[in-house]
């Protein structure tokens, strides 16, 4: 069982909306490819939330999970595209997913031992949230493995909520950008490839992925590094998602213990034909298919 924990919400476009959120995105695939996933989340009992709870429902997701909030509206984020498809976010405030409580039935999930929780920052926006969040991963089987996906926002993070999410986390995922901050953060006047190191040893962190957009991307592990480049083969409808994508392959591999380049090279070929589809996640179940044959392979 893999556990995703967050933020699901609505991507508002200029011309249409898609359901999204990163951690919505990461089961979404997940559960495509025919993983057991469980989304934790939070949505208001609006229009918005009762769509999100039925298209829940249809896709076979147990919406027990997904709290309901009588108070805050559904978690939107307005998203405009430049001329690349690259997305620019604008997350509005005070929304359902930002009141997430830790209940029974989390407790018992996490006595079931699942094998990874996922999550990220914007959960942890508010004290609540973070709080949350924080009771989970301080709950988990030693067993269980944290996937930290940074995916930070502007205005949506503090220093002490990424702090305290490296020190929980076995695989951690960021961007160039991230990286940067976390440099800024830590006062280090170093190359990425020793701070990407010091930062493995200190949180006893088994994997880092770094992403760079157009360049690619690069798996660090504690048996060495792994590149691959960004493909370029499909034409970009937007770029929405696509980080979400990798971080469920790089998940996938993760547990199934793919090699590290069988990963680095499937992550990237997911992530760019989600890059190929408007929104986050496809509307057409075909979309899968190529991808659904990695699930059958173990240590590859």
């Amino acid at each position: 069982m893999i556990l995703s924990i967050g933020e699901i919400l609505y991507d508002i476009f200029p011309t249409y909306r898609r359901m999204g959120g990163a951690p919505f995105n990461f089961a979404f695939h997940l559960r495509a490819l025919g993983f057991p996933v469980i989304l934790i989340s939070r949505v208001g009992t609006d229009e918005n939330g009762r769509r999100i709870l039925s298209f829940l429902e249809e896709k076979g997701f147990d919406t027990s999970f997904i709290q309901k909030d009588s108070q805050k509206q559904t978690g939107q984020v307005l998203v405009e595209t430049d001329e690349q498809g690259s997305p620019h976010f604008h997350i509005l405030r005070d929304a359902a997913y930002d009141e997430m409580e830790f209940r029974d039935e989390i407790a018992a999930q996490l006595h079931k031992i699942p094998k990874l929780i996922y999550c990220g920052t914007l959960i942890q926006r508010t004290p609540k949230g973070a709080e949350t969040l924080m009771k989970i991963l301080e709950n988990r089987d030693p067993d269980t493995f944290c996937f930290y996906d940074m995916n930070l926002r502007p205005e949506c993070y503090d220093h002490n909520s990424i702090i305290k999410s490296l020190i929980h986390c076995d695989v951690l995922k960021v961007s160039d950008a991230e990286l940067s901050l976390l440099k800024s953060l830590f006062g280090a006047d170093t190359s990425d490839r020793l701070f990407i190191e010091d930062l493995m040893h200190n949180y006893f962190i088994r994997w880092l992925c770094l992403t760079r957009g157009a360049e690619g991307s690069s798996l660090f592990t504690p048996d060495g590094v792994w590149s691959e480049p960004a493909g370029k083969e499909i034409p970009v409808a937007d770029t929405v998602g696509a980080g979400d994508a990798y971080s469920a392959m790089l998940a996938m591999g993760f547990l199934k213990g793919w090699k590290p380049e069988i990963i680095v090279k499937r992550a990237t070929a997911f992530a760019g034909a989600v890059c190929g589809i408007p929104g986050a996640i496809p509307e057409d179940a075909g979309f899968y298919e190529h991808y659904s044959e990695w699930t059958k392979e173990n240590s590859q």
